[in-house]
């Protein structure tokens, strides 16, 4: 078996998907979102929820090294977006832009009664829109939010920002290939990132895909950004990682209101038990 073959292999398993509690809330437009959810320990206990919402496709193995760390003393709330093989959607037409899917969170917060002083949200690449909605339009105040490798827009390969409104559903299917390629080729740092971009191509739900790109592909948030405010917010780069490039976080950063910038150096120290000690030095401030 070749590297490549066991890190794959090794990435499919998530002990934390065994240890949570997986169930499905209904939102406002009849549509079910899959949650997973934890309990801190009790003799470590730190009363903060860590929501977590991972970024295009991400499988729960991907955060796996964050989960077993977090777990020891936060509770844990995990969101998984409309795109992903698990979404239930709702009778009739639906929408799946990026207000929905900002509203799917804040629904879900609110559903499950979570003290907003003492949340933590942890978002990556594409899920970092999603945090700019929330935070821009006030539709949660968390105590503490950190993102990771920040957008302004849908990272997609070239050209297919375009054929996703035009191409036939079996078509979208046959890009497969070309997303595989440009991961490997222009878009890994090491084989264990590659893997878990890989595994999410593997799982995916093209229909469910196509819904929510021909949506937000196109949406920029800048604007949401700006309007940040009376939010502690900490902007995670990653100096060796080719999918975020390290100056867009930097912009980002400066683009919202008193943001903190840190940089982690590579993506898997940011997706290991390394971000969660961050995330606890960064509560001491508050």
């Amino acid at each position: 078996m070749s590297q490549q073959e066991q890190v794959f292999n090794n990435v499919l398993i998530s002990e934390f998907e065994k240890t949570a509690k997986e169930q499905y809330v209904e939102v406002s437009d009849g549509s079910e979102i899959r949650i997973l959810t934890t309990k801190a320990l009790e003799e470590e206990v730190n009363g903060y929820t860590l929501l977590l919402i991972p970024g295009w496709g991400t499988v729960v193995p991907g955060w796996e090294e964050v989960f077993m760390e977090a777990i020891k003393d936060f509770d844990i709330l995990y969101v998984e977006s409309r795109e992903k093989l698990s979404f239930r959607p709702g009778e009739g037409k639906i929408k799946n832009d990026l207000e929905r899917l900002a509203l799917d969170v804040q629904e879900i917060v609110e559903y499950l009664e979570i003290d907003q002083n003492k949340m933590v949200t942890l978002t990556s690449s594409f899920s970092t829109l999603t945090i700019a909605n929330l935070l821009g339009s006030k539709k949660i105040k968390p105590a503490l939010s950190v993102l990771i490798g920040p957008v302004f827009q849908f990272n997609m390969p070239p050209t297919t920002r375009y054929l996703t409104h035009i191409v036939p559903l079996f078509l979208v299917s046959m890009t497969k290939p070309i997303w595989r390629w440009w991961v490997k080729k222009f878009k890994s740092e090491d084989p264990v990132q590659a893997a878990k971009y890989i595994r999410t191509l593997e799982e995916a739900d093209f229909k469910k895909w196509k819904a929510v790109a021909k949506r937000v592909c196109f949406t920029k948030v800048w604007d949401l950004y700006r309007q940040i405010e009376e939010n502690y917010v900490v902007v995670i780069g990653m100096e060796t990682d080719k999918m975020h490039a390290v100056e867009l976080s930097k912009d980002i950063a400066a683009a919202i209101s008193n943001a903190e910038y840190l940089d982690m150096g590579t993506n898997r120290a940011t997706h290991s038990a390394e971000m969660v000690v961050v995330i606890r030095k960064l509560l001491k401030k508050i």
